[in-house]
């Protein structure tokens, strides 16, 4: 009972192994296909993004807008997506190719028949042939390109928030300006309306119109300080964003062109080897 218990469990273990040495051949055309067609892609985008280094006018002075701090913060949170899916990527990769490696072993140390065997030994060569050239893809410049681009954008962020809360405390600091101005002007109206009171010109320094006007020219002093400052933060903000976008942009699309031609020429040389184990497995023969 237990002997054939052990054979069914070896059919069973044997078996698939020889389903997905086919099953590899046609994934394995269909990944290279894929890959290619990322290259491709990838240097389309890395052409616009050399593009990108021709754009030299910083003379514009239009502040950011609400619309554009959303889409700045909307980008940034679809890097972290992309950087985050691309590192679990290259991880599932590897724990695919470990898993099938060990189920070729055990599937080796269980069957006993010499055909059998060498399946399983065939498939073994597969997977550690997989492994080394997944081993040698650049993916860590790829992922640390793209990391350094969340970088790149979450700095733009926080300066786009500085430009914003610099102007909102421009906008009330004019308000209270222009308050202030209100009362002054409703103070000196009603000393042109009195002819028996002090003259204008001549107002001693406590007198409460001069204590308005000296307020007044402080606010105005502090009013011209901070819409100095809103606009500096509007030029920083331009000059970040151009200048951290021209060369990071550039960075991720050459490293993402050369990660996908790697990988078409990955599964390209696996796929010869699949080709190869196929054939001296006897599986394409034995479907034909």
């Amino acid at each position: 009972m237990q002997a054939s218990k052990l054979g069914l469990l070896q059919i069973s273990l044997a078996f698939p192994l020889l389903t997905y040495c086919l099953l590899w051949l046609f994934s394995f055309s269909r990944l290279m296909h894929m890959w290619r067609t990322m290259c491709e892609c990838h240097q389309v985008q890395n052409h616009i993004a050399q593009q990108v280094n021709h754009l030299t006018d910083h003379s514009s002075m239009e502040p950011t807008t609400e619309y554009h701090r959303q889409a700045t913060a909307q980008l940034e949170t679809e890097v972290i997506a992309w950087y985050n899916n691309f590192c679990n990527l290259l991880k599932s990769q590897q724990d695919y190719i470990r898993a099938l490696h060990g189920w070729a072993q055990l599937t080796n140390d269980l069957v006993d028949d010499q055909q059998q065997n060498d399946h399983s030994f065939g498939i073994q060569t597969l997977c550690e042939e997989w492994q080394l050239a997944l081993d040698r893809l650049p993916d860590k410049v790829a992922s640390e390109a793209i990391k350094s681009l969340v970088s790149v954008i979450h700095s733009i962020v926080l300066q786009q928030g500085e430009e914003s809360n610099l102007q909102k405390k421009s906008d009330r600091l004019e308000r209270r300006f222009q308050k202030v101005l209100n009362s002054m002007n409703e103070m000196e109206k009603k000393l042109e309306r009195n002819p028996t009171g002090d003259s204008i010109s001549s107002l001693s320094p406590k007198h409460p119109l001069s204590v308005k006007r000296a307020k007044a020219e402080a606010f105005k002093k502090k009013v011209e300080e901070e819409k100095s400052k809103h606009l500096d933060a509007v030029q920083a903000s331009r000059v970040i964003t151009l200048n951290n976008l021209q060369t990071s942009l550039l960075n991720v699309f050459q490293a993402l062109t050369e990660f996908s031609s790697a990988c078409a020429q990955v599964f390209e040389a696996v796929h010869c080897c699949a080709i190869s184990t196929a054939c001296h497995d006897g599986v394409l023969q034995s479907r034909s």
